[in-house]
C-alpha cells in the first residue's frame, strides 16, 4: 500500500511509485552553547552523585534548575535559550488551552445566570396570568386585560433580550470548543498523541536539529493487513491495534512521541536517535510483538507489524517526510 499526506495532514492511499530517498541536510552548530550545556549537564550529574540522590529524570530536572540559578547571568541565559527551544512552544500551547477553557467557563456561567433570570421572569408571568384570570372572573375584565397586556409586552421584551444574550454567549462557547478540538493533542481512539501534536513536535524538532546539528528519526508502523483480516469484528480489530499502541507507548522512552497519524498508521518521533538506532528500536518492538499472544474469540491470532524509519531532515516539509516514510512501510 502506498500512502501520502494531503494538505490537511490526512493519510491518503495512492498508487505506488519508487520513493526517492533524501540525504539529511548539513546544519550549523552552535558549538559554544552546546559545549556550555554539556559541561553544565556533567556538573548536575556530579552533584547528584555527591549528594547521593538517585539520578532519575525527575531529580535531574530539579537539580538542573537548582544549579542553573547559581550560574553567572550570561551562562544562564545561554543554557536557558537551549532549554526554551524545546519547551517554549508547549508552554504557549498550554497557556492558550488554559485561557480557552477559562473563557468557556465564564460564558457558561453567564448563560446559566441568564437562564436563571429567564426562569424567574417566566415564574412571575405565570403568577401574573393566574392573578389576571381571577380578576377577569371577578368582573374587572377590560382593566385586567389592559394591565396584563402591558406587563406581558414588558416581560416578552426582557425575555427576547435575554435570549439574544444566550445566543451570543453560546456562539462564543461553540468557537472555543471548535478551537479546542482543533488543538487537542491526544487521540481518543488509541490513547496516544494525535496528528496535531505530532506535526507540532516535528516542526520543533526540525528547528532544534537546524540549530544544534544532532540527529533524530521518525519510525512508522502499522498492523499487517493479512493478520487483521483474520479478525472478523471491526471492534475486535480496533482493540488489538489499541493494545499494540499501548504496548509500544509503555516501552518507549519518555522523550519519544507515539502518535496516531490516521488510517491506523502510527508514527514514533525518536529524539536524538540515529537511523541505526531506530532500526534497533524496530527490532525491539518486533521481538516484543512476537512474544505476545493476541487472543480474539478464544483464538490465538498471529500479529505482525509493518515498519519504516528515516531521519528527520530540515529541507523537507513534514508532509514530504511522512509521505516518503509511509511509502516505505513493509
Amino acid at each position: 500500500m502506498l500512502y501520502s499526506i494531503d494538505k490537511e495532514g490526512s493519510v491518503v492511499a495512492k498508487n505506488r511509485k519508487p520513493a526517492e530517498r533524501t540525504k539529511p541536510a548539513s546544519t550549523p552548530k552552535e558549538s559554544n552553547a552546546v559545549n556550555q550545556t554539556g559541561l553544565f549537564a556533567r556538573q548536575v550529574v556530579e552533584q547528584l552523585i555527591k549528594e547521593r540522590v538517585p539520578a532519575t529524570p525527575e531529580n535531574y530536572a530539579i537539580y538542573f534548575e537548582k544549579l542553573l540559578e547559581e550560574k553567572p547571568l550570561r551562562q544562564r541565559q545561554t543554557i536557558q535559550k537551549i532549554v526554551e527551544a524545546e519547551s517554549l512552544e508547549e508552554q504557549i500551547y498550554a497557556a492558550h488551552i488554559e485561557n480557552n477553557i477559562k473563557e468557556s467557563f465564564k460564558q457558561i456561567k453567564t448563560i446559566l445566570d441568564t437562564v436563571s433570570q429567564m426562569y424567574n421572569k417566566i415564574s412571575k408571568l405565570k403568577t401574573l396570568t393566574k392573578q389576571k384570570r381571577e380578576e377577569i372572573a371577578g368582573g374587572s375584565g377590560k382593566i385586567a386585560l389592559v394591565s396584563y397586556e402591558e406587563s406581558l409586552e414588558e416581560s416578552v421584551h426582557i425575555l427576547e433580550q435575554q435570549q439574544k444574550s444566550i445566543k451570543s454567549h453560546y456562539s462564543e462557547i461553540a468557537e472555543n470548543i471548535k478551537f479546542f478540538h482543533a488543538n487537542t493533542i491526544f487521540d481518543p481512539k488509541y490513547d496516544v498523541y494525535n496528528r496535531n501534536y505530532l506535526f507540532k513536535a516535528i516542526e520543533t524538532e526540525k528547528k532544534n536539529i537546524s540549530s544544534f546539528g544532532y540527529e533524530s528519526a521518525l519510525l512508522a508502523f502499522k498492523v499487517d493487513e493479512t493478520a487483521l483480516s483474520e479478525i472478523k469484528q471491526p471492534k475486535d480489530r480496533e482493540l488489538v491495534i489499541k493494545n499494540i499502541a499501548k504496548m509500544i507507548l509503555r516501552r518507549s522512552r519518555r522523550s519519544d512521541i507515539v502518535a496516531h497519524l490516521g488510517n491506523d498508521v502510527f508514527i514514533i518521533l525518536l529524539k536524538h536517535t540515529t537511523l541505526v538506532q531506530a532500526e534497533r528500536v524496530i527490532e525491539s518492538i518486533d521481538q516484543m510483538i512476537g512474544f505476545t499472544n493476541f487472543i480474539v474469540d478464544s483464538q490465538n491470532v498471529e500479529i505482525s507489524l509493518e515498519y519504516a524509519a528515516d531521519n528527520i531532515v530540515t529541507h523537507l516539509t513534514r508532509e514530504q517526510m511522512l509521505s516518503n516514510l509511509l511509502n516505505r512501510l513493509h
